[in-house]
């Protein structure tokens, strides 16, 4: 791989892709162009999704199965893109990768569309933790990033998807993701999103199979002028299947829309939701919208949901303390932003604290 600047290596580690932390596989793209892709264990493969499709001829088949060609308008850009981007992940069956696999779209030319897909298995009894960043470099004003991800999650597997953003005021984006979630199978997806952007609308899909889990936790902060159209949707199609939905969401001044549905088709199934908002301006809103579909008399679902201000008490005890006004406000902050996640690995866990922690915004409240 070619040497990138410093500036390039400072914003790719805002979305912790980091060269000298250890991996058990890296992929980098900047633009079209594939600037890593390598495994360092026999555990997994992973592939540019085009070497990948010459090298099994049923993968073609395997393709937007679970996000159909035709969803909408940014799928179908995708689909018909002449340039076809992407990776694809096959962890072995009963092999549980312990080191992350790190992969990381950047764009790098302004007024740039990125349109990606990506392919995700897991075969059975397999494990595998999971970290995609995605940025725009810090000379980007606009662009435009579409993603396809299809999640094979066969039985007993377990797989952790932490997707972390880092975009730009004028930039615009699109992910559309389907986890297909096997029996006694666990998908953990984490989404961490804070800073600017024009636009950034996504619902990922679960499908949950007999004994499954589903857990979804997203952490939002927006500033002024950034708009958020953020949910997550899980379908629990198969006995005692579970799912956990929370949202930690910050608006100074942004528009976000949260968004939790669960459909629940099975008896025996549980689900829960858990969405909370922090509103630190007028100029913008936090609007909440959790919903629960029933279609079984043998169900347990749930939904909280909650939008206010930094509590006066909180901020009053710390300022007694000896701690400044604007500090104890970022220290709120900061604290409702990283919630403990308990499918997540610590180390992961610490390091999207630490992302939360020096996220240069916070610094203008």
């Amino acid at each position: 791989m070619r040497e990138l600047d410093d500036v390039t290596k400072e914003t790719l580690k805002k979305v912790a892709y980091d060269e000298i932390q250890e991996r058990s596989a890296n992929f980098l793209v900047t633009d079209w162009e594939v600037l890593d892709t390598h495994s360092a264990t026999q555990s997994l493969e992973i592939l540019p999704i085009k070497t990948a499709l010459e090298k099994y001829e049923w993968l073609e088949e395997l393709m937007f199965t679970l996000v159909p060609k035709d969803k909408d308008e940014y799928v179908k850009t995708v689909a018909s893109s002449d340039v076809l981007l992407g990776y694809f992940i096959r962890v072995k069956a009963g092999e549980k990768v312990a080191l992350p696999v790190n992969t990381c779209y950047m764009i790098n030319s302004d007024q740039f569309t990125q349109c990606t897909h990506n392919i995700v298995i897991a075969e059975e009894n397999s494990e595998l933790h999971l970290i995609s960043g995605c940025a725009a470099n810090a000379h980007v004003v606009a662009g435009q990033h579409l993603g396809v991800t299809e999640y094979f999650i066969k039985d007993n597997a377990t797989v952790t998807s932490t997707m972390i953003h880092s975009w730009g005021k004028e930039v615009e984006v699109y992910p559309r993701s389907t986890a297909q979630v096997g029996k006694h199978a666990k998908f953990v997806s984490n989404y961490v999103a804070l800073g600017s952007v024009k636009a950034l609308q996504m619902n990922p899909l679960a499908i949950i199979e007999e004994g499954g889990l589903g857990e979804f936790y997203s952490v939002i902060y927006a500033p002024e002028d950034s708009r958020f159209d953020i949910g997550s949707t899980v379908s629990l199609e198969g006995d005692k299947a579970s799912a956990e939905i929370i949202s930690r969401v910050v608006s100074n001044g942004g528009e976000v829309i949260t968004r939790g549905k669960i459909i629940g088709k099975h008896s025996n199934s549980r689900g829960a939701m858990s969405c909370n908002g922090l509103l630190l301006s007028n100029k913008g809103y936090i609007h909440a919208i959790p919903e629960l579909l029933g279609e079984d008399p043998h169900l347990e679902l749930s939904h909280e949901a909650s939008v206010g201000m930094i509590s006066k008490d909180e901020l009053a005890y710390l300022m007694a303390s000896g701690i400044e006004e604007e500090k104890a406000r970022s220290l709120i902050i900061e604290g409702f932003l990283a919630p403990k996640i308990p499918s997540l690995p610590e180390y992961l866990q610490r390091q999207i604290n630490a992302i939360i922690k020096e996220t240069k915004d916070f610094e203008t409240l």
